[in-house]
């Protein structure tokens, strides 16, 4: 199946695995810590996902250009950023030591800096350092996300 970001992101299409936005942000958290497909989705970005099986990422510069210029997009991937900081304010597990939560995060932060700006990726940041303790946190995972 193709994937459409644009319309995806608008609220009209379906993923991949056609799942709609508003399915993704209903998941529990057990669905949101199980599922590991929709993260580049949400967050999409130019460069394929290392940790990815469906391979699909913003392949073009333009494409980047017309989610980066579409109010509803860009609303959306706000929100989606909210809904995940949400989820990660009701846990402590991803904290210590490795969690793939935490390369999440980095993935949330290049997605907002590259289709928002880089306050929205900025305030993002402040908000997961502000949540975890730093200290338990690697500091080449710190490192990442303070270079995302």
């Amino acid at each position: 199946m193709e994937m459409n970001f644009h319309n995806f992101l608008l609220g009209k299409d379906s993923d991949f695995k056609n799942r709609m936005i508003q399915d993704i942000w209903n998941y529990s958290d057990n669905e949101i810590e199980i599922n590991h497909d929709f993260i580049q989705i949400l967050f999409p970005l130019n460069k394929k996902s290392q940790s990815s099986f469906h391979g699909y990422y913003l392949d073009t510069d333009e494409l980047v250009q017309i989610l980066k210029n579409d109010n509803l997009v860009r609303q959306n991937i706000i929100k989606s950023s909210d809904w995940f900081l949400s989820f990660l304010k009701r846990h402590k597990y991803w904290k210590r030591g490795y969690n793939h939560n935490q390369l999440r995060i980095t993935r949330i932060i290049e997605c907002l800096r590259l289709l928002i700006d880089d306050e929205s990726a900025d305030k993002f940041y402040t908000s997961i350092t502000d949540i975890c303790d730093q200290t338990q946190i690697n500091q080449k995972t710190l490192s990442y996300w303070k270079n995302a």
